[in-house]
């Protein structure tokens, strides 16, 4: 994350995507009905903007999300915008102080939405450390933790202090369990293919369950074995929620299987859906002529 403080009273910083290069999933608890993870993560090279202004005591804070466009504009995301993470940050770190915090944030998303990618939860990490900074609140790294597991368990493996860009990490339990490891990888290409939809975290996790066997456990030791490898061997990579994924997007696995033919390498699913991943480049035409719905996108391990 790469915060520039331009004037006192403002923030800038672009935030990374991220992929699970490797996910392994517990069964779910049945006192929380979370799932505990075990994931090797690895930030990439797709970013989104956010700039927040300080405001005067009594004025309203404004918020603006959008898509950012080849020319320059920003189109508005679909959602509301009460329910963008990065607002909703916001409102956390002023619940928690108990007071008003005003800003006007502006987020420019290019991190596609809904794909495993971490988009949201990149941006809800900037928000943090962002007002954090502004308002001179000197919260420190685990309360800004605890903070970010209220929105969502991708969250904190962003926020990683003093850092342009957040370190490689193996993460665990339910997300807030980071430890971050030697960038061996750096600038590693890595080729996304985004189709045209997207997948719904908590129904494929509700897939995960329906469809794993009683003898599935969490395996954190396959998980660190192969984060240590020198190399990233694409043949051993894995992801516990690849099949529910595919449940619940019935044509990513059609999609995952004709790229693994056709370009005869390894294609693997990025958290809960639904961006597929090579490690290496691939020529983006040729994808294109066997999928022409998707976006492709040359992106390098950070």
């Amino acid at each position: 994350m790469n915060a520039q403080i331009a004037q006192a009273d403002v923030f800038r910083t672009r935030v990374h995507a991220k992929v699970n290069l490797v996910l392994s999933v517990g069964r779910a608890e049945r006192s929380s009905g979370l799932h505990p993870i075990c994931s090797w993560i690895h930030a990439i090279n797709v970013c989104d903007e956010i700039k927040i202004r300080k405001l005067a005591g009594k004025q309203e804070s404004e918020y603006g999300v959008g898509w950012a466009q080849d020319d320059g504009s920003v189109v508005p995301v679909e959602w509301a915008i009460e329910d963008d993470l990065g607002v909703r940050a916001h409102k956390v770190v002023e619940a928690y102080v108990k007071k008003r915090l005003p800003v006007h944030i502006h987020i420019s998303k290019s991190i596609p939405a809904g794909g495993g990618l971490g988009g949201g939860s990149a941006d809800a990490a900037g928000v943090l450390m962002g007002i954090n900074e502004l308002f001179h609140l000197e919260l420190d790294h685990q309360t800004l933790v605890k903070l970010a597991m209220k929105l969502g368990s991708d969250i904190p493996f962003f926020l990683d202090a003093g850092r342009s860009v957040p370190r490689p990490a193996i993460v665990e339990g339910f997300g807030d369990q980071i430890t971050r490891l030697n960038n061996d990888h750096l600038d590693t290409p890595t080729t996304l293919i985004v189709p045209a939809f997207g997948c719904h975290t908590g129904k494929v996790y509700q897939a995960f369950d329906a469809t794993v066997d009683d003898a599935h456990s969490l395996d954190v030791d396959r998980v660190r074995e192969i984060a240590s490898q020198g190399v990233i061997d694409d043949s051993v990579l894995f992801n516990d929620l690849a099949a529910g994924a595919g449940v619940v997007a019935p044509e990513l696995g059609v999609i995952r299987e004709q790229l693994c033919v056709e370009i005869g390498r390894a294609v693997h699913i990025s958290g809960s859906g639904s961006t597929l991943f090579v490690i290496g480049t691939i020529d983006p035409d040729r994808v294109k002529q066997i999928l022409p719905a998707c976006v492709v996108i040359q992106a390098q391990l950070r």
